[in-house]
């Protein structure tokens, strides 16, 4: 869709711009005492900041090869 540009490119953008923030916020808050916990027990091997920066990662360069535009990570957001 992106590639196509035009309309089909902006529907690509408004569905990145939705759904890009609401993606950071589901490896949850950053100061999570659970999320430590589980570390503690094994359960987890990183915390939700270092998985949420792994993702940041793989996925803004997918993004940007796709030729959209990467949200600002903060906009929307509901955990930091």
């Amino acid at each position: 869709m992106a590639l196509k540009g035009g309309e089909s490119k902006e529907r690509a953008q408004k569905a990145v711009d939705y759904w890009y923030a609401k993606s950071l916020d589901m490896f949850g808050n950053s100061g999570s005492w659970r999320s430590e916990r589980f570390r503690e027990w094994g359960i987890k091997r990183r915390s939700n900041a270092q998985a949420r920066e792994a993702y940041i990662a793989e996925v803004n360069p997918l993004i940007e090869q796709m030729g959209l535009t990467v949200p600002d990570p903060m906009e929307g957001r509901l955990y930091t």
